[in-house]
């Protein structure tokens, strides 16, 4: 199948970074996010958030929880601390903030990985996680099961964006579609909001996913064909596109 247009649904500033490195390619980038993300006050008094004694764990689920996040936190927040991060791109994210990161997911990067650490089973105590609203229950549960006390603190939030006018032109103007998805959500909400014209121009053309779980919801969406990319980063997932062309 001929391929003219890359569709990226990654939020910015990663989704412009990626649309650049299609430069100079035969594909056309059509650039268009679901959402936005803004930042969020979170609720719960972080000066005492840490118990006198026992094990102290800050979970950071995303980049944008660290840079939002951080943001908050007093200067004093990490004295006594574990920091634990989701996946790599988190870790990078906290460590070039001056942070020692020691915990992250051994093998695949998400919830399931990060419960089945050893580490979390020595003496369990407080675990704040830094997140957005929905969608780390699993994690919450999870190590609320291991005998930790939970809470999760919502420092940002994503806010829908309505297609824009120049991603429907790239779209219905195309003669093969390869898109990109790096969330569940991203994908439902354009499913629900692009014309029925452009969804099957993505349907009839290669969906490229960061695991094999977005994979499944993408398949269940209507897309034929699936690929799972190297890695979440820009550099893994534009190698698989290329290896499309």
């Amino acid at each position: 199948m001929g391929y003219s247009h890359v569709l990226i649904t990654r939020p910015e500033p990663e989704a412009g970074q990626l649309a650049a490195s299609f430069e100079g390619t035969p594909l056309t980038p059509v650039v268009n996010p679901a959402y936005a993300f803004e930042p969020l006050c979170p609720r719960l008094a972080l000066d005492g958030a840490w118990p006198d004694s026992g094990r102290r764990l800050a979970v950071f689920t995303s980049t944008r929880a660290v840079e939002f996040g951080l943001r908050q936190l007093p200067a004093h927040f990490f004295d006594g601390v574990e920091i634990a991060a989701i996946g790599p791109a988190t870790a990078s994210a906290l460590e070039r903030a001056g942070l020692q990161v020691s915990l992250v997911p051994q093998g695949k990067f998400d919830s399931e990985s990060f419960l089945g650490h050893p580490a979390l089973a020595r003496e369990p105590g407080r675990a704040l996680i830094f997140a957005a609203p929905g969608g780390r229950e699993l994690l919450q549960q999870g190590l609320g099961e291991q005998g930790w006390q939970v809470s999760v603190i919502h420092v940002y939030r994503r806010k829908n964006l309505e297609p824009a006018s120049a991603a429907l032109a790239g779209l219905v103007a195309a003669t093969g579609v390869i898109s990109v998805w790096t969330s569940e959500n991203a994908m439902r909400l354009l499913a629900e909001a692009l014309p029925e014209a452009a969804w099957q121009k993505i349907c009839k053309g290669t969906g490229v996913v960061t695991s094999g779980r977005l994979g499944q919801a993408l398949k269940e969406l209507g897309v034929g064909r699936v690929i799972v990319a190297g890695g979440p980063g820009n550099e893994p997932i534009r190698a698989s596109v290329m290896e499309l062309i």
